[in-house]
């Protein structure tokens, strides 16, 4: 019993830890044009912080990866470039260029927003050693309950949302749209890889990913 409760009490935690991202997108062709599907993308995202758009990035490759698809990124071809500077996107052209992907994937935030979460209450069951105390220990040790209540209560959460625009290099337009609603991460790592998982499968739903 006591390890039953153990193991639930652990897949409560792993679940409060995980990131909810919800993704929605659409395709940008005309109705009459054929929607590509690719099997090399450039991943640029696009931010003030290199270290977060490192993290994004790394985590969409790994994402892509499981799929079968290469991946170039920004961070390691662009590296310490001035996204403010005149020539960064001929940087960035000379490096798709140089990549030879068939794909550009680019993403950006849209805006963060801070809200009220409210989190219900609960109740933990802890194991607790008991036994007569004229048997002392050993076989005769057996467990018993404690009930702990913890109301509810309401905490600051703070989503963020992301678009995600895939452009074809052979036509240098935008083929594929997405936005993204990573919802309260707990950290940079979970929050990146909660976005990829998402974005990566909905790419992959929408046949964008060649297989």
């Amino acid at each position: 019993m006591a390890q039953r409760v153990f193991a639930f009490c652990s897949l409560l935690l792993l679940a409060a830890c995980a990131t909810t991202t919800e993704t929605n997108s659409t395709w940008q062709t005309k109705t009459d044009e054929p929607r590509p599907s690719f099997a090399h993308l450039y991943v640029l995202v696009l931010s003030e912080n290199p270290v977060a758009s490192a993290a994004v990035e790394q985590q969409v490759k790994k994402s892509l990866a499981k799929r079968k698809v290469e991946t170039t990124l920004g961070s390691t071809t662009l590296p310490a470039t001035n996204r403010q500077a005149a020539d960064f996107r001929s940087k960035v052209e000379q490096a798709v260029k140089d990549s030879d992907a068939d794909g550009v994937m680019v993403v950006t935030l849209l805006k963060s927003q801070e809200r009220d979460e409210y989190m219900p209450p609960t109740v933990d069951y802890l194991p607790m050693a008991s036994a007569p105390m004229y048997l002392g220990y050993g076989p005769y040790v057996s467990y018993s309950h404690r009930a702990l209540y913890q109301p509810g209560y309401y905490q600051s959460a703070t989503d963020y949302y992301l678009q995600t625009q895939l452009y074809s290099v052979k036509t240098a337009k935008p083929v594929w749209q997405a936005q993204s609603r990573s919802m309260s991460p707990y950290s940079l790592k979970s929050g990146a890889e909660g976005y990829a998982k998402s974005v990566v499968s909905k790419l992959d739903r929408d046949g964008a990913l060649k297989r």
